[in-house]
């Protein structure tokens, strides 16, 4: 190759490479650019850069580039240029030729060589057939282990299934079945970029594992729903921690529930499920894991494997994943459980998931297959060593400084790594990566970042476990700052800002209906609802960002933070409404989550739900000996089973950190979420990232150090709620309204209680069993009002003995239906209680429309008695009193405004019509407001026509008369008397509103045992239909003892006077 041709060989390579400064200095051959004829005039200066040179052939046209015409410009490029040209675009591309390397790029390139050549050879020189079981085994046949778990048959099968799959596995216990499957795709350059590993899980719930057919239009389910993206991060944080540091292909795995009859969980076995798929594939994992779900009955009792009834029942529930050593995935939920109870439940689960281990190792033994030899992601060593020496002090001394904030922290920590990629750069020892050659010192972007990465997380391990030092100041134990506001926000029910340190999250507390809650759906629980509903959102403009997304994360905290505040809710019975949070993190440097659990429950506290305690969340984190600088390394492959069986590095020394910020967060070993209140935990949720897991006795450390801190954030959340509400305050109450009032409160289709929220702006249930009418109002007035509002429907507000003005509205045979001006309560008006003279006819004394005054008699168990006689009594009497007075003389004409010593006195007379009118309007009040009649429900007999089956036991009655062979009843038998009664009659009428209110005569033939009231009664089918209106169901009547032969005759009478008239 000619020397023009070398030398712009060696520009391409070195720009390639980035080497800017080297490249200046190898400019100084003038002679070779004017030989190459490069400058304007065809004849080159000094000045020309080799840069420029190497931008005027990557810019340069083809058909200059490769122009044949003899009369060419002076300044065209030579032929060899286009060589060159090629030679750039190869370089951009990854694929430059060979180009003269340094004695040390030499030694270092050629010792790869070596080992690629002897590579090959070995290859070669295999015969490349399959050895392990699976790839041998017949179609139909699959490789099996079983365990035992909780005395239930856990079978593991793979080879089966999904046998293109990395490894597959499908465990089935009882009638409960799931599939998980594990894959891998190396990528097709080398992934020496992944700075984290590259995992993502699918699970599935499909309603053909019940029998069922989607509801959906097109019948098949859609996106994940929000159980299954949750199931699926389970599993994700279980299996995660024990893939090795700088896997450098992306992975997946699915799981798939098949089927599932209630016997077993699908998503816990779906864990043990894909812990068994990467047991059975080529990939290096250091599995496996299992596990399992443990619940705290109300009595103290331990449930390994609990029912979904038990899990709803019980005071604590937890999930835990370990292996055979330690635990790699936790979540819980409790009602205040102590650290020492929750410790209880947290061994049994370990050691149940546990039993599940053996059989996955000895499956994966079975298959005979070896993990594939994987060159992890990393630093070159010599390269990691290089940038160490650079920057170690300035990383020490930024993270030293406890006055940076985190942005300030964030900005000096890439300033550094800016100052030492342009230190590179300007002495040569800058690479692009696909020109670096290992072992030569030289760095390339991502030597630098893992590097970088790996010294920051080092440095601060090893000033936390030397000195005791945080970046930020703190020690091991403190808590940052903590600022806690409520009512920050109008309009809305609650509000509170909480902040801790420079994370900060704005939550609001939204109350709304019975009917608003959110439906749940899932395999083994069906369809349910959520009193509580938390949206944690998490925008970019909290750590400074401008990316958009992490929707399952979101949907994690959000469940986590509804686990934290559901068990201190009042009862469901007590405070029947839904809740929503909505939790925004405005700032994030760490903890965001747990911050969004104490701001929910300063919210709520804010909007006058009655908790039954505060609730605040803290983190507690680890940081261990870890001598991992960065550099990557060669895994090699190796039998399933035995890498599976990977020894656990040991616990060294460690450090717990209270209260994470993010830094430590991201760097260091664990992060454990523990809500609760002074009394314990409500709930927990551990993230490993410490290779192998994280050992049980520094789970239990971490729980007393989150008790310790949590107390610390209590104290402040406490004082800043305020000692006493104000009238504008939002406010919660109730009142009992009597049973048959609910329907009226409610409405048709539920129309008044929409008209009183809207009225009143509140929001109402009403529990239709006990009468109960809970009202949540978002001020004291607002509640007065809808409780007054309430009243007045029922009537409650209409005062026993008071005297009310009111409407008619509706007409009856037996009365008219009246609504009262003021409260707008309705009530029936008998027509017994309209005059104080007989009424024949209810059109002869009301009409429609008719504006009247009726006194309020009291209440029974059909509501408020109105009477219209006790009115005109009343002011009869008056009138007549003020009659006497009037002409009794009993006033000084002389002196009116004084009465004489004897004309002031009244005369006997007076006295006496006083006395009369007096007596008389009592005896009308106690009249009208006491009853003669028995009051009750009445029934139908089960044996309709029959009098000999069902009734007429107790009398033994054989035919009756034709009057009485369909109107017949049987008294209760606490007021039957068998001796006397058989044979006597009574009169009865409905009471119901649209009951005809005509006497009927009926004889007692049976006595009633299951009639409760003294007033009850057992008709026949047609005795009812003739009272009520009805021949089934329970409705009012009214009854008293008449003679059956004087009632004939009477009835017999008015038929002949009718006739008689009618003539």
């Amino acid at each position: 190759m000619s020397g023009r041709a070398t030398a712009l060989r060696r520009c391409a390579t070195l720009l390639a490479r980035g080497c800017q400064a080297q490249l200046e200095r190898e400019a100084g051959a003038a002679a070779a650019a004017c030989e190459l004829g490069l400058s304007s005039t065809g004849r080159g200066t000094a000045a020309t850069t080799l840069p420029a040179v190497a931008q005027r052939f990557s810019t340069a046209s083809p058909a200059r580039l490769h122009s044949a015409t003899p009369q060419a410009p002076a300044d065209a490029p030579l032929r060899e240029a286009s060589l060159v040209r090629d030679d750039i675009g190869d370089a951009l591309r990854g694929e430059a030729e060979a180009f003269p390397l340094s004695d040390e790029e030499a030694a270092a390139a050629a010792a790869s060589a070596a080992a690629a050549d002897a590579a090959l050879e070995r290859l070669a020189g295999q015969h490349l057939v399959p050895t392990d079981a699976i790839a041998t085994l017949p179609r139909g046949q699959s490789l099996r282990q079983e365990g035992e778990f909780q005395g239930q048959s856990w079978a593991f099968e793979t080879g089966k299934m999904a046998r293109l799959a990395n490894g597959s596995c499908m465990v089935q216990a009882g009638g409960t079945s799931v599939l998980a499957a594990a894959t891998a795709q190396a990528a097709p350059w080398s992934r020496r970029d992944a700075y984290q590993l590259q995992f993502e899980v699918e699970y599935r719930e499909k309603l053909c594992a019940v029998g069922r057919i989607p509801s959906t239009y097109n019948k098949r389910e859609g996106a994940a729903k929000e159980h299954e993206v949750l199931a699926a991060r389970r599993i994700d944080r279980a299996l995660r921690p024990l893939f090795p540091r700088g896997l450098p292909f992306d992975a997946a795995l699915f799981a798939n529930v098949l089927s599932a009859d209630g016997s077993a969980d699908p998503d816990v076995m779906a864990i043990s499920a894909a812990s068994a798929a990467l047991m059975c594939s080529d990939l290096p994992w250091a599995g496996p894991v299992a596990a399992a779900r443990v619940a705290v009955l109300p009595g103290g009792e331990l449930v390994v494997g609990p029912s979904v009834a038990q899990q709803e029942a019980a005071a604590l529930t937890l999930l835990v994943a370990a292996t055979a050593e330690r635990v790699t995935m936790l979540e819980a939920e409790g009602a205040q459980i102590p650290e020492a109870e929750f410790m209880r439940a947290l061994r049994a689960g370990v050691e149940a998931a546990q039993a599940l281990v053996e059989p996955q190792r000895l499956l994966a033994e079975q298959t005979g297959r070896s993990t594939r030899t994987v060159q992890l992601s990393g630093a070159d060593p010599a390269a990691a060593r290089r940038v160490t020496e650079m920057v170690a002090p300035a990383v020490e001394a930024i993270l030293r400084n406890a006055e940076l904030s985190k942005s300030a922290r964030i900005q000096a920590l890439q300033e550094a790594k800016e100052a030492v990629l342009q230190k590179l750069r300007a002495s040569g020892g800058f690479r692009a990566d696909f020109a670096r050659v290992p072992g030569s010192g030289c760095v390339t972007q991502a030597d630098l970042e893992h590097t970088f990465r790996a010294l920051v997380a080092g440095t601060l391990r090893r000033l936390a476990l030397d000195e005791g030092w945080r970046c930020d100041g703190r020690g091991g134990i403190d808590v940052r700052s903590v600022h806690c506001e409520v009512d920050v926000v109008p309009v809305v029910h609650g509000s509170a800002l909480f902040s801790r340190g420079e994370t900060q999250s704005l939550c609001t507390a939204t109350v709304g209906r019975r009917g608003e809650q959110q439906k749940t759906e899932s395999l083994m629980g069906g369809e349910g609802y959520k009193r509580i509903f938390v949206n944690y959102s998490f925008p970019a403009y909290a750590v400074g960002e401008t990316s958009i997304g992490g929707m399952r994360r979101e949907w994690g905290h959000s469940e986590l933070c509804e686990r934290a505040l559901l068990p201190v809710l009042p009862a469901e019975n007590e405070f029947p409404f839904s809740l929503r949070i909505n939790a925004e993190t405005l700032a994030s440097a760490g903890s965001s989550s747990m911050a969004a659990v104490s701001g929910g429950a300063l919210a709520l506290a804010d909007a006058g739900v009655p908790l039954k305690a505060l609730v605040a969340g803290i983190s507690v984190g680890l940081f261990m000996d870890d001598s991992w600088d960065g550099a990557c390394g060669e895994l090699a492959g190796a039998p399933v089973a035995q890498a599976g069986g990977a020894a656990v590095p040991p616990v060294g020394r460690y450090e717990l950190l209270t209260d994470l910020q993010g830094i430590e967060d991201q760097t260091g070993g664990m992060d454990l979420k523990v809500a609760g209140t002074r009394t314990g935990i409500t709930a927990c949720q551990l993230d490993v990232k410490l290779p192998g897991g994280v050992p049980l006795s520094i789970v239990e450390e971490a729980l007393a150090a989150a008790a310790r801190g949590r107390a610390k954030i209590l104290s402040a959340m406490e004082a800043a709620l305020p000692e006493e509400r104000s009238d504008s305050s939002p406010t919660f109450g109730s009142l009992t309204v009597p049973a048959g009032m609910v329907g009226r409160v409610i409405g048709s289709g539920g129309s008044n209680i929409r008209q009183l929220e809207e009225e009143a702006d509140v929001r109402l249930d009403v529990d239709g069993d006990s009468g109960r009418v809970a009202i949540y109002a978002p001020s004291q007035a607002a509640y007065k009002l809808a409780a007054s509002k309430v009243q007045d429907v029922t009537g409650e507000s209409v005062k026993e003995g008071e005297v009310y003005r009111g409407t008619v509205t509706k007409l009856f045979d037996y009365g008219a239906l009246v609504t009262l001006a003021d409260s707008g309560a309705r009530a029936l008006l008998h027509i017994s209680e309209i005059s104080p003279t007989r009424v024949r006819s209810i059109e002869e004394a009301l009409s429609l429309g008719q504006e009247l005054e009726v006194m309020c008699l009291g209440r029974d168990a059909r509501g408020m008695r109105l009477s219209r006689k006790a009115v005109l009594a009343r002011a009869d009497a008056q009138a007549r009193s003020a009659e006497q007075v009037q002409h009794s003389g009993g006033v000084d004409a002389d002196n009116p405004g004084h009465s004489s010593s004897l004309s002031s006195l009244p005369s006997p007379p007076l006295i006496m019509a006083s006395l009369r009118s007096s007596l008389a309007l009592a005896l009308v009040l106690c009249v009208a407001g006491a009853s003669a009649y028995y009051k009750g429900d009445g029934t139908a007999y089960s044996g309709k026509g029959n009098k000999n089956h069902t009734g007429f036991n107790s009398c033994q009655f054989g035919t009756l008369d034709s009057k009485w062979e369909t109107l017949y009843a049987a008294l209760p038998s606490q007021v039957f008397n068998k001796d006397e009664d058989c044979g006597k009659c009574i009169k009865v009428r409905g009471t119901e509103p649209d009951a005809p209110g005509k006497w009927v005569t009926i004889m007692v033939v049976d006595e009633c045992a299951s009639c409760e009231g003294d007033g009850d009664v057992d008709f026949s089918d047609v005795a009812l239909e003739k009272i009520t209106g009805y021949n089934w169901d329970r409705k009012g009547i009214e009854w008293d003892w008449v003679d059956c032969e004087e009632e004939t005759k009477q009835a017999l009478s008015t038929q002949k006077s009718r006739k008689m008239l009618h003539a």
